[in-house]
């Protein structure tokens, strides 16, 4: 049985993901897609052709639909929406008002060909092209990807069907190959948002302190003990003298009024890294009381693009003689070991997300883990371990946030 199209909206158009006529994409865009109608481009004799067959005269609008529906079916975008044709678009300048608020992405394009044939020895035919295709960010104007997709049908049958059908296969096909492309653009949210007209690599970025989720064994003094013995201790520290711990990396012997928080100082050291790597226009570390998220208009006010959160989950280190060593006295009182030493930490940060304080939108999300478990000649202060892990860990941050595709100063001249 054909499928009409010869109705305002597709009719049946029920498709799962396993349906293997229609691709599915291995791994979704975490963006929206709105798609305008198509501009009809067909020539009068496709117009002619689809008005004997009792195709919807506003054929390229039904199409539309389709591809909507099927984009959705294929899982490309985390969602897929129409546009009104008569929605104002200007690719030269940002868009604002519900456009932007609804969708990352607008895709505008042209029907070309449209038909279905069943011509002498059982010879048959299907054409669809889309042309002219065009993804603008709604953010910022910039066209990110352009293009085109044609599928023709040329083969034979024993029974040929009715000609409209092979126009539908055509169209599925077509709007696969469309899929496709898209699925393969390699879009990030730092692509398609901006401040104004500022690129990414201008922005003013504020740091906000670290949230801590460290466990209470490797915060409290109380409970670091390891197996009940003192001298087997996790080492972390609520406190760090923190020109002490940038040079040395020792655990602050001073009083805590000379000290900073531990949470603090490794935010202080991450926009440190941030601020020399050169990734932003400039870096700094900011206050916050209370939901973080509050003050995005009043920080977007005072000039701050973006900012950046996150949580950081561990942060510890032992150095500790092999079980099968146990601990001497020595002359000063304390307790001294073999030759060998067992060294490990662990810095890791969670839900790191950057994000553009005039939209509220994340731009980027992150996490980073550094691990040390190595064995050591000779004995090395835990607080210097866990300042190596610390470093592993926010270098590997800074590493992400470089390899953003970030959005180009000027475009290229072509020469």
């Amino acid at each position: 049985m054909a499928w009409p199209l010869a109705c305002a909206t597709v009719y049946p158009v029920v498709y799962s993901l396993e349906d293997r006529e229609i691709f599915v994409a291995p791994k979704p865009h975490p963006l929206r897609l709105a798609l305008r109608p198509l501009e009809d481009r067909r020539p009068v004799k496709e117009r002619e052709w689809a008005g004997v067959h009792n195709f919807s005269k506003e054929l390229a609008a039904v199409v539309t639909d389709r591809i909507i529906r099927q984009l959705r079916a294929s899982g490309v975008f985390s969602q897929v929406q129409t546009v009104s044709g008569s929605a104002d678009f200007n690719p030269d300048e940002p868009f604002r008002g519900t456009l932007a608020q609804d969708a990352d992405m607008v895709l505008v394009g042209e029907l070309i060909h449209f038909y279905g044939r069943n011509g002498p020895e059982r010879r048959i035919e299907g054409h669809v092209q889309f042309g002219n295709l065009k993804l603008y960010s709604t953010h910022t104007g910039r066209l990110l990807w352009e293009g085109r997709a044609d599928k023709k049908i040329l083969r034979q049958e024993i029974s040929p069907g009715p000609e409209e059908t092979y126009a539908i296969e055509a169209l599925r096909g077509a709007i696969n190959q469309l899929a496709i492309q898209l699925s393969g653009l390699s879009l990030m949210r730092a692509e398609l948002y901006s401040s104004e007209s500022t690129g990414i690599r201008k922005w003013r970025v504020g740091v906000l302190p670290l949230e801590d989720l460290r466990p209470s064994e490797e915060t409290d003094p109380e409970t670091r003990k390891l197996k009940g013995n003192i001298n087997y201790l996790l080492y972390s520290h609520d406190y760090i003298d923190e020109s002490i711990i940038c040079k040395w990396g020792w655990l602050c012997s001073e009083t805590k009024r000379k000290s900073v928080p531990f949470v603090s100082a490794v935010t202080r050291q991450w926009v440190q890294k941030l601020d020399s790597a050169g990734i932003f226009g400039n870096v700094m570390m900011i206050q916050s009381t209370g939901d973080p998220l509050a003050g995005l208009h009043e920080w977007y006010q005072e000039g701050v693009d973006a900012v950046l959160i996150g949580q950081l989950t561990h942060s510890y280190a032992s150095v500790i003689p092999p079980h099968d060593q146990e601990p001497f006295p020595i002359w000063s009182g304390g307790m001294g070991f073999g030759r060998l030493f067992k060294a490990s930490a662990l810095t890791q940060f969670e839900d790191v997300r950057l994000i553009e304080t005039r939209s509220a939108t994340v731009v980027w999300t992150g996490r980073s883990q550094f691990n040390i478990d190595r064995t050591l000649q000779s004995w090395e202060s835990p607080m210097g371990i866990v300042r190596q892990s610390m470093d592993g860990a926010l270098d590997r941050l800074v590493k992400q946030l470089s390899g953003i595709s970030m959005i180009p100063e000027q475009e290229p001249t072509v020469p």
